[in-house]
């Protein structure tokens, strides 16, 4: 909700003038009077696509145009090992995620934002997805 109160400022302080229409909500319940021609979400969760992200968009093409613009038209995630003393111990004293129950912390895999840890290896690309696809029907 924070991204729609923010364009709808914009819209109303800075983009009056132009032709810009901004529909919010859910876009499984939403109707729109017409196609657009460029769609923004910021729907894309931590690691890219455990928000639902890409099948969330793949169901929202709908709404462009043929010739419709994506934003984000493309994403990658990447990953890399890394050794970290301090994220090893929490791990191994499930202090992690406390509010979870994690019956194997080893496997479980963890979003954190690192302080004291060396990368082992160069990050790797996982996956790609890409925005709007031509291999689906609208």
């Amino acid at each position: 909700q924070n991204a729609v109160v923010i364009l709808r400022n914009k819209l109303h302080n800075e983009w009056h003038k132009f032709d810009v229409k901004l529909f919010a909500g859910d876009m499984r319940d939403l109707q729109l009077p017409e196609l657009s021609d460029i769609f923004v979400s910021e729907l894309l969760g931590s690691f890219g696509d455990n928000e639902l992200s890409p099948e969330c968009l793949d169901g929202a093409q709908r709404f462009l145009k043929d010739d419709g613009i994506s934003i984000p038209q493309s994403y990658t995630s990447y990953i890399a090992p890394f050794q970290s003393t301090k994220f090893f111990r929490n791990v191994s004293e499930h202090t992690v995620h406390k509010r979870f129950d994690t019956p194997r912390p080893f496997e479980t895999p963890y979003v954190v934002r690192l302080v004291n840890y060396r990368t082992l290896a160069p990050c790797k690309p996982v996956f790609t997805f890409s925005h709007p696809r031509s291999d689906i029907e609208t």
